[in-house]
């Protein structure tokens, strides 16, 4: 094993054979991948259904060809074709590094604590939970000041804990506002006066989600846990009208993870709300929310704790499940107007279509760590589905606070990219980046199709 260090000395990770830098085992992987069509059959297994359209939240091919970042997206491209071809002329990745883009990632997601309100059994981060590792507060506003200064679009205020319970929580939404930056902020609601604090300062295109997971007040405590007895289900969904007076610009939603019998999470049995599916929908339009999204159960793999759909039952029980689930969502769906509509997660839909391990069909290079991070108080991560992940690491927790550490880090961003191998580390993840990554794959092997690259529309969204 070797250490690799931050510019402070503390050992930032340690580097297996697997992801060492300097190893081509990986690139060599990248050029004798075969060219696949983005929608072909998977290798794993039979559609039961034509492949599914991807929700406009999850195409993040058309997000990165938005006339406004477009260039971020050729820039790259052209970069990744000269370290190509350098690579060809038997040049390390070191010789070429400052020669790449001088560009931050369009969107990170900002776990701003670790510390959390509530004890769900589904969490996917229950190991770091209450820690009581956390950020220097002016040192974490100095990263995003920097990253904001090289191109950063938006962020999404959520993981690792309970964002609301952060001390500086209001500060952080109120610096990224005054730059303009798009932000969501997924919480438990059980701080819904936090939100309240910074409502005010919310545009169109920013939102904020709400993690419940439920139709009543029994289910949301068994299956959340607050620590607080007057936290419920009725408690919290109460304050969304007078929020909505308050700013009716942002979007607020009603987050609804479906469970279905015998999910499993940190060795226990996960409460079963299929039944509250349809309660859950009338719920969130009673209370004026804007939306109610509906996504499937993930747990973490035990090979590499990557974020999976995890399939313990029979392929006939779990068919009669998802024919549950699409039958209660379809009723969902006539409660929409102008003013509720009813989201349903690319992961929910390519699970019942029996297509879901075409998004486990992964190019070797994961192109979208360049464009979307995670910055946690345990460091800055590739991927959120590796949030916390040893060799998904890229620095710590500061290490975008200046010039030079945002040099370093991006540094370790295209060295990461170049030896994290996705067809063998994300293998089981339905990754919601697939479609992009193979996009930018062709565009790197076909570089002539970017003078034919078609522009998207201007959708304001730049949530990656």
């Amino acid at each position: 094993m070797e250490k690799i260090h931050t510019t402070d000395g503390d050992v930032l990770m340690e580097i297996s054979p697997l992801i060492d830098f300097r190893s081509k085992n990986s690139f060599q992987s990248v050029l004798k991948t075969v060219d696949t069509p983005l929608h072909a059959k998977s290798k794993h297994g039979q559609h039961k259904e034509k492949q599914v359209e991807l929700s406009p939240i999850h195409d993040f091919s058309a997000k990165l060809r938005q006339p406004s970042i477009i260039n971020t997206l050729k820039e790259y491209v052209r970069w990744q074709v000269k370290w190509r071809d350098a690579y060809a002329e038997g040049k390390s990745i070191e010789e070429i590094l400052d020669q790449a883009p001088n560009h931050a990632p369009l969107s990170i997601n900002l776990d701003v604590t670790t510390a959390c309100n509530y004890r769900c059994d589904h969490c996917v981060d229950m190991d770091i939970l209450n820690t009581g590792i956390r950020y220097e507060h002016e040192q974490l506003k100095n990263s995003l000041t920097t990253l904001i200064d090289r191109g950063l679009r938006s962020v999404i205020i959520i993981g690792g804990g309970e964002p609301t319970v952060y001390p500086g929580f209001a500060d952080i939404v109120k610096h990224l506002k005054a730059r303009d930056i798009q932000i969501g902020v997924v919480t438990n609601g059980s701080r819904m006066d936090r939100v309240a604090e910074v409502a005010d300062v919310l545009t169109k295109g920013d939102w904020v989600r709400l993690s419940l997971d439920s139709g009543d007040n029994e289910t949301f405590r068994a299956m959340h846990k607050p620590v607080s007895k007057k936290v419920t289900l009725d408690w919290i969904c109460s304050q969304i009208p007078d929020i909505k007076k308050i700013n009716p610009d942002f979007q607020i939603g009603y987050s609804f993870i479906v469970v279905w019998k015998d999910c499993e999470a940190n060795d226990t049995e996960i409460i079963d709300n299929t039944d509250e599916i349809i309660e859950a929908a009338e719920r969130a339009k009673q209370y004026e929310f804007d939306y109610i999204s509906y996504k499937p159960f993930l747990t973490r793999a035990e090979e590499n704790n990557a974020e999976v759909v995890n399939l313990t039952q029979e392929e006939n029980s779990i068919d009669n499940i998802l024919r549950k689930i699409r039958t209660s969502i379809n009723e969902t769906k006539k409660m929409e107007t102008d003013k509720f509509s009813v989201i349903e997660s690319t992961n929910l839909r390519v699970l019942e279509n029996g297509s879901y391990k075409d998004f486990i069909d992964q190019p070797s290079t994961c192109h979208m760590q360049y464009f979307r991070q995670v910055l946690s108080p345990l460091g800055v991560f590739n991927c959120p589905v590796y949030r916390h992940v040893p060799q998904a690491l890229l620095g710590g927790k500061h290490e975008y606070e200046n010039d030079q550490l945002f040099s370093e880090t991006q540094k370790n961003t295209l060295r990461l990219i170049e030896a994290f191998d996705a067809s063998t580390e994300c293998r089981n993840v339905t990754c919601l980046y697939n479609h992009a990554n193979w996009l930018i794959e062709d565009l790197i092997r076909n570089p002539e199709k970017l003078e034919t690259l078609e522009v998207s529309e201007e959708r304001n969204d730049y949530f990656l």
